[in-house]
């Protein structure tokens, strides 16, 4: 009897333990979810607590087992197995039966609610051009402030509708809208301008909006894209001429079709005259908009096919490759330029090499450093047909070309005519 009581007094003990275990995990391991009791780490605290207890009982059991130790083994197995079957049971059936319920009901992922604008794009397709709007502005009222429904509300009504103070309106709202990102609010003002340049004629609008973008975004491709419109901005001249409806000219051709004797050559102007005035036109136009792209890249040209000179043509290179916020496209094409530009130089291949080694520093393991390392095998080749190609001098020939005589039956043909 004193032996059964131990036993009985070693397993309340251990019950005892086990339970002030449970609550102390569960303590500590508490999630933020009210649907669990006990987090996994928890869980496994626990688990590891009532298996210990169990291994303890069947040890002892082992030793006791003339003093009724099998039938207490029992007893704990199955006071603590149960609850532990039942803490771990969802864990294990929702491993083996989640892949199979997917496959069926497509899985318990959240669909993130978002508007949806198919139904306005084939109404607008099919000429229903109020529909489509009707149906942007019911998606909006669920998603109010959505950038996508903003934009198409604003190309609806600029492009089908020809409304075009309504589609300033929309994109003002969406530009003045507080706490909207950045590069929403620069996209709005690049379409405003581009609407008030090219369908309401509004030059001064156009520049202020391109100035407000390239003031408010600096260092950004927008604000470099904003700089180079304000550099090819129309005058009012040309903005008058584009608005003009084309006239119809008909030309006077000649009765005689055929080759005539000056093709115009006579009218060309004299080349140096005319490319230094390009040039001269170029510089003045740099000096007020420094970040004109393409001009700078035609006064490079200029310099090196016209001029001969690969220093000044690099140095425009540099200048371009220099610009802050370019984008990275843009910078290899023109370090490409670079390089062919030096190949025309006295340094030759070992200055392109160079050049070509900045696109690996600046981006290495990008296909652009692929395509200059590539490059970079091919220098010598570039280089020799970059070259001017050797003359060559032609020695004097046989007028007889063919068989000459080895035989003295074999007839002279330089010889007299019978």
């Amino acid at each position: 009897m004193p032996h059964a009581l131990s036993i009985l007094a070693g397993f309340l003990g251990g019950v005892i333990l086990l339970v002030l275990l449970g609550i102390f995990c569960h303590r500590i391991g508490k999630t933020s979810s009210s649907e669990e009791m006990m987090s996994l780490p928890g869980k496994g605290l626990f688990s590891l607590g009532a298996l210990g207890l169990i291994g303890f009982v069947f040890i002892w059991a082992r030793r006791h087992a003339e003093e009724g130790g099998g039938w207490m083994a029992v007893v704990v197995t199955l006071v603590v197995g149960v609850p532990l079957g039942i803490l771990w049971l969802p864990h294990f059936g929702s491993f083996l039966l989640t892949p199979f319920l997917n496959s069926l009901t497509g899985g318990n992922e959240q669909v993130e609610r978002r508007p949806f604008y198919s139904r306005a794009i084939a109404l607008r397709k099919r000429g229903d051009y109020a529909g489509a709007v009707a149906e942007v502005q019911r998606q909006l009222v669920m998603f109010p402030g959505n950038l996508e429904g903003l934009m198409l509300l604003a190309e609806i009504h600029t492009d089908d509708l020809k409304d075009y103070s309504t589609a300033v309106a929309v994109l003002t709202e969406l530009i003045n809208t507080p706490g909207r990102p950045g590069g929403e609010v620069s996209l709005a003002l690049s379409r405003l301008a581009s609407l008030q340049l090219n369908r309401l004629n509004d030059l001064a609008a156009a520049r202020a909006t391109y100035e407000r973008l390239a003031t408010e975004f600096p260092n950004t491709e927008a604000s470099l894209t904003a700089r180079q419109q304000l550099a090819h901005l129309p005058d009012a001249e040309q903005l008058a001429q584009r608005t003009e409806r084309p006239k119809l000219v008909v030309t006077h051709h000649e009765g005689k079709l055929g080759l005539s004797g000056d093709l115009g050559a006579a009218q060309l102007p004299a080349d140096d005259a005319g490319q230094g005035a390009e040039s001269n036109r170029l510089l003045a136009h740099l000096e007020q908009f420094p970040d004109d792209w393409e001009a700078r890249e035609k006064l490079a040209r200029l310099y090196l096919d016209h001029w001969k000179r690969p220093d000044l043509a690099a140095d425009q290179f540099e200048r371009l490759i220099s610009q802050p916020s370019a984008p990275t496209r843009q910078i290899v094409n023109w370090l490409n330029d670079l390089a062919d530009v030096q190949l025309n130089s006295p340094a030759g291949a070992a200055a392109a090499r160079l050049t070509l080694e900045r696109i690996l520093q600046k981006y290495p393991g990008s296909h652009w450093a692929d395509q200059a390392r590539s490059r970079m095998g091919l220098l010598g080749l570039d280089a020799k047909a970059k070259s001017q190609p050797r003359t060559i001098k032609l020695g004097s020939y046989e007028h007889n070309i063919g068989l000459k005589r080895g035989d003295p039956s074999i007839p002279d043909p330089a010889g007299p005519a019978e």
